[in-house]
């Protein structure tokens, strides 16, 4: 029992984790879009943001991951 328990808190985490790596992501690659679409900028604010996503994503990642260290 206390097994399948560990299971669950680490599916757990790592749904969290995926979450907050993409969630960042999906809103630079919105906002970036919807700036390069408002600006007449080809895709510049696109890749900026996505690239921000990204950073942001994974350090969001990293807090998460050491707050769950013992």
């Amino acid at each position: 029992m206390k097994n399948e328990l560990g299971v669950l808190k680490a599916l757990s985490l790592l749904s969290q984790v995926g979450i907050a790596i993409l969630i960042p992501i999906i809103i630079g690659m919105l906002l970036g879009n919807k700036l390069d679409d408002w600006l007449g900028t080809g895709a510049l604010f696109l890749a900026v943001f996505v690239v921000l996503g990204v950073i942001v994503g994974f350090r969001n990642a990293y807090k998460l991951l050491m707050s769950q260290q013992d």
